[in-house]
């Protein structure tokens, strides 16, 4: 499903002429330290055919690094806050917990936007899909199909609804999977040639292997029958086999780690190599059906660590196995036009889907966050853009609002969730259920919002989560990196005191539960151990960890940011010699080495970080930090190439490219680096600065003019942004007063004057459809006492005499959120199909004007022709079915979300004014001018009735 800020609307296109059809195969974890030693040895042929004829590297992944968000961004071109897949499980609308589901999609895919323009697509197994999408002239085989464990194996080919589109091929599709228990000794031994051996009563791998090989087969079984029998332009096929070989056995892959038994590593170390050669097997076999003019993309959404940085210990919380996950996943292109036996650098999750539109000819949507991969190309190719596809009216293939799912097959679902580790095991209490549901969804928010630069709203998500989980110090560790990164060092401080002792207190109790339930049991006596009650093990012992050098690490941070450097560098000491061996504890430790100036230092500490992953993007940026800071140029230059080798959309490592290069006198270059650093984010004071004294220098005034410009609003953004946030965050007794400046990455508006004592400890949003009333609910709240946040940019017309009480930036609340603490204590008008992309953790409440439904359109049409702006190409039947599927998707989100909510009939209003006047108040709690607001409707400009001879009766709704 998806939101449209406006009624849509027909919007010129390029025209599409292109021919060409697109494979993308999707390798869940996949990595390139596996793939290459087997390449070289000659043991996936098919891959290494497909390398020797495209481009291959490597592609960033997003954080959290979990799949079913990861793989909705690469189908999306959009960050979770933007495409709304959170996690693994998500409540359903009767109080109960399902696996994620492509119902909690809030925007188009990729197939949607090419079946709308006319192409056929196939989509097999992409997570989540399910249930299937109505495609247009496609087909669709969801995430479901291929699980068959928990079945009964003499019915798999029984049609169950939802797991295949169109509904013609089910019974065909559904005949060709397998079930574990159809595996037989030819099948396994590939993988465990000394299976054999292996006691299954006690040993339960070799059944999760069969599953794994099953779940995986059932896929190709569907994509080679589509691909050979249904006609298509665009194929998406997805295998999440890699990943599940990953967690239950690369423990195991050489080279044999101490933990690990001998025994376990003589039988299962071949599995991981064999899992790559089967998909190799698999991809020759798609390769054939696909044909050879076909334009073939293989990627993964991450790595998997297979060396010596593999995790010893899993962390015990939803989501934990994604510790084993590297940064870095695979990706190949091979196709007409793009080039041959070459590096790709710089590509992110996020690129994919422009990437792909561009191969059909088609606009990349100005909302996504990715970028085209222009790079591939041998001849760089046009690249056209639209402001959002969501907008667009068009045969997309999605799901009408009331798509619901059934309480069986969701059930099972869970279970297998359950059994790979993804999710834990949910309590009895349904209610708790949803509640922990909600809680871990909120949190991979938090975590993706931060990666994406927004600390503000994910220190407001996290904060609200410890003060209701405050046994989870990973919310309050997470909470305090924000305030942190805000330069809230009062905040931070207090935060950081809190999570102290409440650390040594759950690890204390912990300690305690540990001894007195399991003793002294060795190892093999804790494996042993029934699930439930090793599953509690695992929980104690790692809540039984007090996580010194973290909190350690914390505490050096915060010192640094206080400017006590001396405390700070005992800390440091400190850690630096207990040595944690991680990379990102030396990353970590560099960076705090940079803020004291210690250039030797972090140099060190940055080439341990290195030695240990060389793919680390952070590192490569803190040694070229540190090269700057020791006036060691050239060299500070090739380590932020190498930063932005691995990560592209990477700002900082453009600056100091920048700074290096303008050091070098290859003063044109650093300009380029420096424009790439404010594409990126154009809030970086430094570049601004930096290209404004170079336009200076070279004579053009104007440039220079237009950079200090910038830099003169920026700032007064974020003076505006810090005072809000003085008024609206608060820690206890202690406002978040800012000590430090808010990073240059900071949200931008300019906030109106100061409220007044006592103003509203919430913000007033009026919302409703276009032409429902809302600006006369606005007059009615500003003559009542609310003040209106707007900007005044919209003058007055004929259709709002009394003006629009309009806010720029609320307009664009789906790509930039931040501003919203600037709506505390006021009124603010914002469009119903905005309202799912209200900042996460804000409790607002909302007036919502309804208004009959044939009026608005009326209204809206007299409207547009004044405007002369075409509107939307539809009739006004397929419209109203429109604005209605819409707002019943909105109402369900405000559900979900628990706003409070009034609903005022426009009709009443004109007609009960003082009524309606203190049914407001009565819901705002506030003491306003009902008087004065009953004054402030006039009933003659009640216009476009939908009966105009009738007087507006009804009474409040």
């Amino acid at each position: 499903s998806c939101f449209a800020s406006e009624p849509l609307r027909p919007i010129p296109l390029p025209r599409v002429t292109t021919g060409r059809k697109v494979l993308l195969v999707g390798w869940d974890s996949a990595d390139w330290r596996v793939i290459h030693p087997l390449l070289d040895a000659g043991k996936m042929p098919h891959l290494a055919r497909l390398v020797q004829r495209g481009v291959i590297g490597n592609i960033a992944t997003l954080q959290p690094a979990l799949s079913p968000m990861l793989w909705t961004s690469i189908a999306t071109g959009k960050r979770p806050a933007k495409h709304g897949i959170h996690g693994f499980s998500e409540p359903t609308p009767d109080g109960s917990v399902r696996p994620i589901s492509i119902l909690s999609r809030k925007t188009k895919a990729l197939w949607n936007i090419l079946s709308q323009n006319g192409k056929k697509c196939a989509v097999i197994g992409w997570w989540p899909s399910h249930p299937a999408e109505p495609l247009p002239d496609g087909v669709m085989v969801s995430n479901h199909f291929q699980r068959t464990a928990n079945l009964d194996p003499t019915k798999l080919d029984v049609v169950v609804p939802g797991l295949v589109h169109p509904p013609r091929l089910a019974a065909e599709l559904h005949a060709l999977r397998l079930h574990p228990n159809e595996l037989e000794d030819i099948h396994l031994l590939p993988f465990v040639p000394k299976g054999a051996q292996i006691d299954q009563t006690k040993d339960k791998r070799l059944q999760s292997l069969a599953s794994i090989i099953t779940d995986c087969t059932n896929i190709q079984a569907a994509a080679t029958h589509v691909l050979s029998t249904e006609p298509w332009d665009f194929a998406a096929v997805y295998f999440d086999a890699i990943d599940h070989f990953g967690h239950g056995f690369m423990r195991y892959h050489p080279p044999k780690q101490k933990w690990i038994s001998e025994k376990d590593f003589e039988i299962y170390s071949g599995v991981i190599e064999a899992g790559y050669r089967y998909h190799d097997l698999m991809l020759g076999v798609l390769l054939a059906h696909a044909g050879p003019d076909t334009t073939v993309i293989l990627m993964s959404d991450h790595g998997f660590h297979p060396d010596s940085l593999r995790p010893s210990v899993i962390p015990v919380e939803p989501a934990g196995p994604a510790v084993e996950h590297r940064r870095y996943g695979i990706l190949a292109l091979a196709g007409e036009g793009l080039k041959r036996d070459e590096r790709l650098i710089g590509a992110t999750l996020l690129d994919i889907c422009p990437t792909i539109l561009t191969l059909f000819g088609l606009p990349v949507g100005r909302d996504m966050d990715g970028k085209v991969l222009v790079n591939a190309w041998e001849k760089p190719p046009a690249v056209a853009a639209v402001e959002a596809w969501d907008d667009i009216a068009g045969a997309a293939g999605l799901h009408p609002p009331e798509t619901e799912l059934s309480a069986a097959e969701s059930d099972e679902g869970l279970k297998q969730l359950q059994a790979l580790g993804y999710i834990d095991p949910l309590p009895a209490d349904r209610a708790q259920a949803v509640r922990q549901t909600r809680r871990e969804l909120d949190y991979n928010l938090a975590e993706s919002l931060i990666d994406g630069g927004r600390h503000a709203e994910a220190a407001t998500l996290l904060r609200q989560l410890w003060r209701e989980w405050p046994d989870e110090p990973r919310f309050g560790g997470l909470w305090f990196s924000c305030e942190l990164a805000l330069g809230r060092l009062a905040t931070a401080r207090a935060v950081f005191d809190e999570l102290k002792e409440r650390r040594r207190a759950v690890a204390k109790f912990a300690q305690a539960e540990l001894k007195a339930k399991f003793g002294d049991k060795k190892r093999e006596e804790l494996e042993a151990l029934p699930p439930a009650d090793l599953h509690a093990y695992r929980e104690l012992h790692w809540r039984a960890q007090p996580v010194p050098h973290q909190m350690r690490w914390n505490e050096a941070r915060l010192l640094l940011a206080e400017g006590q450097s001396r405390a700070a560098r005992d800390v440091l000491a400190e850690l630096e010699k207990a040595g944690a061996g991680s990379p990102d504890f030396w990353t970590q430790l560099g960076q705090a080495h940079l803020g004291l100036r210690h250039w030797t230092a972090a140099e060190r500490v940055f080439k341990k970080a290195l030695a240990l992953d060389p793919d680390d993007a952070g590192a490569h940026l803190g040694l070229a930090n540190a090269w700057l800071g020791a006036k060691r140029n050239f060299e500070a230059a090739g380590e932020a190439l190498a930063s932005i080798g691995l990560l592209y959309h990477n700002p900082p490592a453009h600056l100091l490219l920048g700074y290096a290069l303008a050091r070098l006198g290859r003063v044109d270059e650093a300009m380029r680096a420096f424009e790439v650093c404010l594409a990126q984010n154009p809030n970086f004071l430094d570049a601004h600065r930096r290209l404004a004294l170079i336009h200076a220098r070279r004579g053009q005034p104007a440039r220079a003019a237009e950079h200090r410009r910038r830099i003169a609003e920026i700032l007064a953004r974020q003076s505006a942004v810090e005072a809000a946030a003085e008024d609206v965050e608060r820690v206890g007794p202690d406002a978040f007063a800012p000590a430090g400046k808010t990073p240059a990455s900071a949200p931008a508006v300019v906030v109106p004057p100061d409220l007044p004592r006592g103003a509203a400890p919430f913000a007033t949003i009026v919302t409703g459809l276009p032409r429902s009333g809302t600006s006369l609910m606005m007059q009615m709240l500003a003559a009542g006492g609310v003040p209106p946040l707007h900007d005044g940019r919209r003058a007055a017309d004929r259709d709002n005499p009394r003006g629009y009480f309009e806010f720029a930036p609320a307009r664009n609340v789906r790509a930039d959120a931040s501003w919203f603490p600037a709506a505390q204590g006021r009124a603010l008008k914002l469009v119903a199909q905005l309202l799912p992309w209200l900042p996460p953790g804000t409790t607002p409440r909302i007036v919502w004007m309804e208004r009959d439904l044939d009026e608005v359109l009326a209204s809206q049409s007299v409207m547009l022709d004044r405007l002369q702006a075409p509107g939307a190409r539809l009739g006004p039947t397929e419209l109203r079915r429109v604005f209605v599927r819409q707002i019943a998707q909105v109402e369900a989100e405000l559900s979900r979300r628990k706003f409070s909510v009034l609903k005022i009939d426009y009709h009443a209003c004109v007609a009960h004014p003082a009524r309606v006047a203190a049914r407001v108040a009565e819901f705002l709690g506030l003491d306003l001018d009902r008087a004065a607001m009953a004054a402030a409707v006039d009933p003659t400009l009640y216009r476009q009735r939908h009966n105009p001879g009738q007087t507006p009766t009804a009474a409040p709704s």
